[in-house]
């Protein structure tokens, strides 16, 4: 599971740069029985898809029955799953029994006629690759930077030129900007290797609004660096680099956010496997 743990010493110092906004309203928790976490919905929202502890196995939700179908019990599988642009298909990644994770290969899954096949990409490509778009955004295994691809001609370009060891990399909606993180801070590159956009502060960016304007994501706290003490949802503003605090719980641990919509966001509270949607102002 996607976590970064910061210390409360490093947080308290770096709090001022965020502002707490009041964005946020009408929290409704999503009826269904079990605990799951990393919730992504479909283009449409009429499906979120779940994943379970440490995202082993996928679930897919019905938002209007609340029903959930098992999709795989692989572990790992809940790992950079996500979506064809039709809310039509589900693209992921199984390890075969007794390989390595490097050797994982990507599945597809149509939610109508419910047919499983596998894909012919590399695992690293996902979550970017939607089976339509041309060019996706991975690590570098060996460099640590973030690359892409254009998957008609294989020719391939660095991202991140900077020094730095980058991880997590998101596209945006228009293919043009890429969300990477390097140790606890969050950016925005372009993604023909240009140069960097926007530097948002702390956390985990996990989802692009709609027009590509704003990212939501986390931060969690550990003091020791193993148990989460809390953890809160945060939106960044990518043109102006500004972070604002979404929650200011005590008692939950928000995460794994996504946006629903224009106007929504699924997340979990990691503390009981609860999913949430909650109203989102920007």
């Amino acid at each position: 599971m996607k976590k970064l743990f910061i210390s409360l010493l490093t947080l308290l110092i770096s709090s001022s740069q965020y502002a707490l906004a009041q964005m946020i309203s009408e929290t409704e928790k999503v009826e269904i029985k079990g605990s799951y976490t990393n919730p992504i919905p479909s283009p449409d929202g009429n499906f979120v898809l779940l994943s379970g502890d440490q995202l082993n196995g996928i679930a897919l939700l019905n938002m209007k029955t609340k029903s959930i179908t098992p999709i795989s019990d692989a572990d790992g599988s809940g790992y950079g799953y996500t979506w064809s642009n039709d809310s039509q298909t589900i693209y992921f990644k199984v390890k075969p029994e007794n390989a390595y994770v490097m050797d994982s290969e990507v599945f597809s899954y149509n939610i109508k006629t419910r047919k499983r096949s596998k894909v012919d990409i590399n695992h690293n490509y996902l979550p970017s690759y939607n089976g339509e778009n041309n060019i996706v955004v991975y690590t570098n295994i060996r460099t640590l930077k973030i690359e892409a691809i254009d998957l008609r001609t294989k020719k391939s370009w660095v991202v991140t030129n900077n020094d730095g060891q980058f991880y997590s990399a998101t596209l945006s909606h228009d293919g043009k900007k890429v969300a990477v993180h390097e140790g606890s801070s969050v950016y925005v590159y372009n993604i023909d290797g240009s140069g960097v956009i926007a530097k948002l502060g702390m956390g985990i960016a996990t989802s692009w609004s709609m027009d590509d304007k704003y990212l939501v994501g986390y931060l969690s706290e550990s003091p020791d660096g193993h148990v989460v003490t809390n953890s809160d949802l945060y939106l960044f503003n990518v043109e102006t680099s500004r972070a604002e605090k979404l929650t200011n719980t005590k008692d939950n641990l928000e995460a794994e956010p996504s946006f629903m919509g224009k106007d929504k966001i699924i997340y979990v509270d990691e503390k009981n496997g609860q999913i949430l949607i909650s109203n989102i102002k920007i």
